[in-house]
């Protein structure tokens, strides 16, 4: 999904960047908001969801677990 950089008050430019919405455990997503490029859920309840811009500084193997354990959490 494509959105404005300043939805997650990345900056004050309206650059439009790419981003992913997955759902995580609740007991992960602070620690998860720690690493760069990982925020608070974009229209999403953040307690549950975060959002990632991509390309970002996530390996592919960190994203692919991301993936994988918001694909359990919603199936």
């Amino acid at each position: 999904m494509c959105i404005s950089s300043k939805k997650l008050e990345i900056n004050k430019n309206e650059e439009v960047i790419n981003i992913i919405n997955l759902k995580a455990p609740p007991e992960l997503i602070g620690s998860l908001r720690l690493k760069d490029d990982i925020y608070p859920a974009y229209h999403m309840n953040k307690e549950h969801w975060i959002t990632i811009k991509l390309p970002g500084r996530l390996t592919d193997d960190e994203l692919k677990e991301l993936i994988e354990d918001s694909y359990r959490l919603t199936a």
